[in-house]
């Protein structure tokens, strides 16, 4: 399994412009767990410094085929896979560093993901964390992104 961590990928200023965009975009999805983006984020302006520093985490050509933005209260999503070349998940908000959690050979692997990181991994069977029962809930915004490499 490839994971790769980034962290302190945006400035403040930068965070805080996506963060209303993605307040004023979120909606309930029926398939979806808490509040959800469609899944066109990309094409938002306020993304621009997101979407021009993937390309120092990312080499190569690629395109971005679907970008959408989760905000959970702590709150399980379902073990799923993406049909990308590489997913990529930017924690915006997260001030419990609950990442995005991957099954591996039976075992759980759960890398802690602060605010301002991201990380990038290729098609892997993940979902995010639920917090631990009894605990007080929590704001979790992320943004993922399927990616599409190019030759």
């Amino acid at each position: 399994m490839d994971i790769k961590k980034y962290l302190n990928v945006l400035n403040q200023k930068e965070q805080s412009s996506i963060l209303k965009l993605v307040d004023k975009k979120l909606t309930k999805i029926p398939t979806c767990p808490g509040l959800q983006t469609y899944p066109d984020l990309h094409c938002c302006e306020e993304l621009k410094p997101l979407l021009e520093s993937l390309k120092k985490y990312i080499p190569g050509n690629f395109s971005v085929d679907k970008c959408w933005a989760n905000h959970t209260d702590g709150g399980y999503v379902f073990w799923h896979m993406h049909k990308a070349d590489l997913t990529v998940v930017y924690y915006l908000k997260n001030k419990e560093s609950l990442g995005t959690m991957f099954r591996v050979n039976n075992k759980i692997i759960r890398p802690k993901c602060p605010q301002n990181s991201l990380i990038i991994f290729k098609n892997e069977f993940h979902s995010a964390p639920p917090i631990k029962r009894g605990a007080p809930q929590i704001d979790r915004y992320a943004i993922s992104f399927e990616i599409s490499k190019k030759i």
